[in-house]
């Protein structure tokens, strides 16, 4: 990550179960307005199950009025790791994605999707167009 430029730094809260200081680095699409449309602190309104999501990027890649942008949280500071680690296992052991409550007119919409250091990147997010 040291030799990509963040992107945005603020806050992601999902009530009751973490709130912590993020980092968001670019993986693949535009991003042009992200650092302006993402608010201060991204709230999550709930969980998805990844099937509908990945039913949804299937549509939007075929799309060519969307586009699809994928970005990656850190945690901002050793910290705020134990409140990212809390989210990600929430997700994961649930078997959901996170659904993003506040976003902006650029940004249709925004999930979390809990990815381990490895685990393979799912298909339907490939191929990257940026930094990867």
């Amino acid at each position: 990550l040291s030799r990509l430029t963040t992107i945005w730094k603020g806050f992601i809260n999902m009530q009751s179960v973490a709130k912590f200081v993020t980092k968001a680095y670019p993986v693949s699409g535009c991003f042009d307005y992200l650092s302006e449309d993402l608010p201060d602190t991204i709230h999550i309104g709930g969980r998805i199950l990844p099937k509908t999501v990945w039913d949804y990027v299937g549509k939007l890649k075929s799309s060519l009025s969307k586009e699809l942008c994928l970005i990656r949280f850190h945690p901002a500071t050793e910290e705020e790791e134990v409140a990212y680690i809390s989210l990600y296992s929430y997700f994961s052991s649930r078997g959901r994605f996170g659904v993003v409550a506040n976003t902006n007119r650029h940004i249709k919409d925004l999930y979390l999707i809990p990815l381990s250091a490895k685990d393979p990147i799912p298909s339907k997010l490939l191929p990257f167009e940026g930094p990867g």
